[in-house]
């Protein structure tokens, strides 16, 4: 008698544990990685029955690494533990290694809203598992004095004005600009301007800039560097060839990128070559009358002292309010992109093209912009439609068996039942805006 009364316990307990939320998560790969190389960060979310609202997959930086956030719908599933059936929601996120070494992601919870005993749900916290990889420097890149990882390496240069017909006393300005898919600027070297006896070099601080896209996607990360040459002496000049190794991702090579030399004729300008000439000891000469430099530029003076003010001004002004002017065009964009009607149009799409997973995905997003908080338990509190619960639960029965199919469902009536909800909500919402304007 005490052995059944055990072996029921330890029954009961084996399936309230397997109907417990899981999560999961892993690399790939998982070893062997090198760095620059993408690495997928899967991360999948389980619970028992369905679930009631999108997971809240959260959003991390790492060291020495770019993290791409997921782009695309979460990936919908199902399958069986322990005999339960449990619904799955996966995320992949791309990891981009800079440096050799060791990685590890940061502890992150992501909440997970789900059926717990239908209709009531229940809400999940799960904690990310630890995860670290290491990152190598591939044996074939190892000597060299930069490692740049990149699927796609540019170096290009710009002369103002071009080298060409220039005498004693010229100036002219190069611009090199290095640009890497996939990889920080500051990871990108500096370029060593050099040139023969005859030219001074005046260079300028370099530009570092890393590129993303509205979706805050890493592009691309780019250097500019600048330099003035001084011809001073007449003769034949040769600029050496600047090369830039790095190592291709995609082929597993060392590549080469390389700014040809730039070779140019330096004629003479006897205008210029007092002005260039060292500097010699000057005779003493008699004194001459003083000049009063305020008489001869007062009217220069007045003039640079209205224009530098002008341009204070304009300054000022700009920085008042050019990022208010951001900040409300980035606010307008977000709000339009984040409407609930354009969030219910998905979902009706998906139910006219008879896309289950689809369809699933889009509702549970369309309810928790509609209603933060809330989820599928909304429609089964307000909702007296019997056919609308129906199709729910018939959608989610699709999805989360083994025994149904795509080919089986037809969503348009769904979408028809969904419009009709929604009118009478909005109606209802009237109804009180109305009434509490009526009644202070």
């Amino acid at each position: 008698m005490r052995s059944s009364v055990l072996l029921a316990v330890l029954a009961l307990a084996g399936v309230a544990a397997a109907q417990t939320p899981m999560i999961r998560a892993h690399l790939e790969p998982a070893e062997n990685i090198t760095v620059g190389e993408p690495v997928r960060l899967v991360i999948t979310v389980l619970v028992p029955n369905y679930f009631t609202g999108s997971p809240e997959f959260p959003e991390f930086e790492i060291e020495n690494a770019i993290v791409v956030l997921p782009q695309e719908t979460p990936q919908n599933s199902s399958e069986r533990v322990q005999g339960v059936t449990y619904a799955a929601i996966t995320e992949t996120y791309t990891l981009y290694p800079q440096q050799a070494g060791d990685f590890s992601l940061p502890s992150a919870q992501i909440d997970a809203s789900y059926a717990s005993t239908p209709p009531k749900r229940a809400l999940a916290h799960l904690t990310l598992p630890l995860l670290t990889f290491r990152a190598e420097i591939p044996a074939a890149a190892r000597g060299l004095e930069y490692f740049l990882p990149t699927t796609k390496l540019t170096i290009e240069q710009r002369w103002t004005p071009a080298p060409k017909a220039l005498r004693v006393g010229d100036t002219i300005e190069r611009t090199i600009t290095v640009t890497a898919a996939k990889l920080q600027a500051m990871l990108i070297p500096p370029l060593q301007f050099k040139a023969a006896d005859g030219i001074r070099i005046y260079e300028e601080e370099p530009k570092v800039h890393d590129e993303k896209s509205n979706r805050n996607e890493f592009l691309f990360g780019q250097r500019t560097q600048s330099a003035q040459y001084l011809m001073q002496k007449e003769g034949s000049y040769t600029l050496p060839a600047i090369e830039l190794k790095w190592w291709n991702v995609s082929t597993r090579k060392v590549v080469k990128a390389v700014l040809p030399a730039v070779h140019f004729e330096v004629a003479e300008n006897p205008a210029a070559a007092t002005e260039l000439a060292p500097e010699q000891p000057q005779p003493t000469m008699a004194q001459q009358p003083k000049v009063n430099l305020w008489a001869r530029y007062k009217r220069q003076i007045w003039v640079g002292v209205l224009w530098l003010l002008g341009a204070l001004l304009l300054l000022w002004l700009a920085w008042q309010w050019l990022p208010r002017l951001y900040r409300s065009v980035q606010h307008w964009r977000t709000q339009r992109r984040e409407l609930e009607q354009t969030y219910f149009r998905a979902v009706v799409k998906a139910c006219n093209e008879n896309h289950p997973k689809e369809a699933y995905a889009a509702l549970l997003l369309w309810l928790n912009r509609r209603s933060p908080g809330k989820s599928l338990d909304e429609i089964y509190a307000s909702s007296q439609d019997a056919d609308l619960m129906s199709e729910i639960n018939r959608l989610g029965a699709i999805l989360f068996t083994s025994t149904s199919g795509d080919a089986q469902w037809d969503g348009r009536r769904l979408a028809d039942l969904l419009r009709v909800w929604r009118k009478q909500e909005a109606k209802t919402h009237d109804e009180k805006t109305a009434l509490v304007a009526l009644n202070p």
